[in-house]
């Protein structure tokens, strides 16, 4: 079969573009650092990468849901704790004005320093964390305690709790709701023991040291608790970042660029491309001396 210009003419052109393809595939693989870039470069090779991507997007959203619990719950751990130092200094003062020694004006001044202790507890109570109240569980808009008609404070919160989507069959509970009786019985053994206070009740005041004790303790575990959920968060957020570590050295080796694959690959192209260049050169050297002819 006789072969002429034009179809070694179509020929070469054919090849000339896909040496171009190849050339122009690698920069793009070298400067993106993968190897496609588009479906139609490695189908099921892409395919897997949507399928890795997908996988990479739900542990993040996983990780970003332990990181807002563990920040909630260390955030309430941290108020606990300052409400136990209340407690604890009102037990320290409680045993030393329970002494019959003490007389009407000391415990007038105690009742005064028992009013900010109160207050202090009331207030980390009532705190907030990114702009939303802490213990009220989901009326995150509603401060946890307010004071009714006796003076007594009073839980205006949910009675449900703040939940945490890790993955779409995992939730954890990120959040301590004030209706604790750990929060009731220190306002009401601080409250007690001002009154004891304020009527020089020495008998009332033996009972606040017992009340404080209570509520002491009731503090300290609700507080242990916490700490216990944060532990847990933390080792569900471990084995959440060593997942993301597989995944993403998963994803790198599979869509990496082999650059010094790519760079021989180019290499040769430019080689064809020079020797097709120089072939069609040729061709029309002859298609003129025949016309010529």
């Amino acid at each position: 079969m006789r072969i002429t210009n034009n179809q070694m003419y179509e020929n070469l052109l054919s090849g000339i573009n896909k040496q171009l393809k190849i050339k122009n595939d690698g920069n793009a693989s070298i400067a993106s650092g993968t190897r496609f870039q588009r479906p139609a470069q490695a189908g099921l090779d892409y395919k897997t990468s949507l399928d890795l991507r997908h996988t990479q997007g739900q542990i993040q959203g996983g990780l970003e849901a332990l990181t807002v619990a563990d920040s909630r719950l260390s955030a309430s751990q941290t108020m606990l704790h300052d409400i136990s130092n209340v407690l604890t200094r009102a037990q320290t003062l409680a045993v030393q004005q329970a002494s019959g020694q003490i007389g009407a004006q000391e415990h007038a001044a105690a009742a005064i320093e028992v009013q900010h202790l109160l207050d202090q507890a009331v207030n980390s109570a009532n705190q907030q964390w990114q702009g939303e109240a802490l213990f009220s569980g989901t009326a995150v808009n509603q401060q946890a305690f307010k004071q009714d008609a006796l003076g007594a404070y009073q839980y205006q919160g949910s009675n449900q709790d703040r939940i945490v989507s890790v993955s779409s069959t995992q939730t954890l509970t990120s959040n301590v709701r004030g209706d604790e009786p750990a929060f009731t019985n220190t306002f009401s053994a601080l409250s007690n023991f001002q009154n004891a206070l304020l009527n020089n009740d020495q008998a009332g005041m033996a009972t606040a040291i017992s009340e404080l004790t209570t509520a002491s303790n009731n503090m300290i575990d609700l507080t242990s608790r916490v700490g216990g959920q944060i532990s847990a968060i933390q080792s569900y957020t471990q084995s959440y970042e060593d997942m993301k570590f597989a995944i993403d050295k998963r994803m790198n080796t599979h869509e990496a660029a082999d650059v010094p694959a790519l760079v021989a690959a180019m290499q040769k192209a430019d080689i064809a491309l020079q020797a097709s260049y120089s072939q069609i050169a040729n061709i029309k050297s002859l298609s003129l001396v025949n016309f010529l002819r």
